[in-house]
């Protein structure tokens, strides 16, 4: 599931003001959370997983998806995960991985 995907799962079709205020939390911060111009902290990050009623593991990965895709490695990252997975799968010939 995506960053806005949880955000969406979060707010449950309410205002952003009404959200803050359950959660206690400043409605302008979670307006920039919700507009993608920032990224919440651990702890904020943890009451938006706790609100949309999902497992907090799940909110940290989508951010750190976020974070990678806002700051463009989220390419390099798949490529490097492409290359490991490479080595797993099996080869017509068997020989060492680094061929």
């Amino acid at each position: 599931m995506s960053y806005s995907e949880l955000i969406d799962k979060a707010l449950h079709g309410r205002s952003v003001n009404s959200v803050a205020k359950a959660i206690g939390m400043k409605q302008q911060t979670l307006d920039r959370y919700v507009k993608g111009q920032t990224l919440p902290d651990y702890t904020s990050a943890f009451l938006l997983a706790r609100e949309a009623g999902i497992d907090p593991r799940e909110m940290f990965l989508a951010l750190v998806e976020e974070e990678a895709k806002k700051k463009g490695v989220l390419e390099k990252i798949s490529k490097g995960f492409e290359s490991l997975l490479s080595l797993v799968k099996p080869r017509r010939y068997w020989g060492p991985a680094w061929r």
